[in-house]
Parts: structure tokens; C-alpha cells; sequence
């Protein structure tokens, strides 16, 4: 979760998603991830107060970092964004934001020399990763 540096729980280093639904939002404008964001407040009964939905995650920490809401992406998204504008990082406690994704093939030998490229730099990431380690 990305907050402005002014933000209530700037102090905080982990918050629990249902302490945030009280906030406006600042999210993208579509998109799987956000899709299960707003699916986890409608679990819990609620629904995000959106300010504005923007088309990439430096839009929105840029938003944030004014002070306009605050916003949940992806941490290593919120890391390049620190540098350049005026959020802080909190991490949310809840199990569902620590996403598990994984690369999968038919067959390694089908996969065209681009296609096999792309393949072999993301399992090559993913052991670096643990997070994002093929399954």
C-alpha cells in the first residue's frame, strides 16, 4: 500500500486492508489486479470509496503522494515510484495481498526462441524471487 508522507498511518509499517476502506482510493482503471482488490472489500461487506482511477501505478503514486487518497499496487511498482515522488510504503497484513503467480508452459520445446527467451529471464527472476517462483 502506497500513503502520502503526511498520511495517518505513515508511522505504521503493516495495517490490516479493513483499517484502510475508510479512505478514498486512488486505483486503476480496470484491470485483474484491481478486480481483486475491490473483491477483498466486498468480502468484508464494503466497498472502496474511489477518488480516481488512473491507467498505471506511477499515476497513482503520484496522486497519493499529493495527498489525494491512497492506493494499493504492487510493492516492487511502489519501490521505483519512492524516488521520484512523496509516498511511503506500508505493508498490508492481510493473506491475500501477498500474491503467488506462476509461469506455466505445455511444453518448454514448443516455445518459439522469443517466446523461450521471455520463459527462461522470468524463471531466471523467480528464483531470485521467491515470491514469484514457478509452481
Amino acid at each position: 500500500m502506497v500513503v502520502s508522507r503526511e498520511h495517518r498511518l505513515t508511522g505504521n509499517r503493516a495495517v490490516r486492508f479493513s483499517d484502510l476502506l475508510g479512505d478514498q482510493f486512488i486505483g486503476m482503471a480496470g484491470g485483474a489486479l484491481q478486480d481483486h482488490i475491490e473483491d477483498q472489500a466486498s468480502r468484508l461487506g464494503s466497498k472502496m470509496k474511489m477518488r480516481v482511477r488512473l491507467g498505471n501505478f506511477q499515476g497513482i503514486c503520484r496522486m497519493v503522494g499529493a495527498g489525494a487518497g491512497v492506493g494499493i499496487i504492487p510493492e516492487s511498482a511502489a519501490r521505483r515510484c519512492q524516488r521520484s515522488t512523496q509516498i511511503k510504503l506500508v505493508r498490508l497484513l492481510d493473506e491475500w495481498a501477498t500474491r503467488h503467480l506462476s509461469l506455466c508452459v505445455r511444453d518448454e520445446s514448443d516455445l518459439t526462441a522469443p517466446a523461450k527467451a521471455l520463459y527462461d529471464h522470468l524463471s531466471q527472476r523467480g528464483q531470485q524471487h521467491p515470491a514469484l517462483e514457478p509452481s
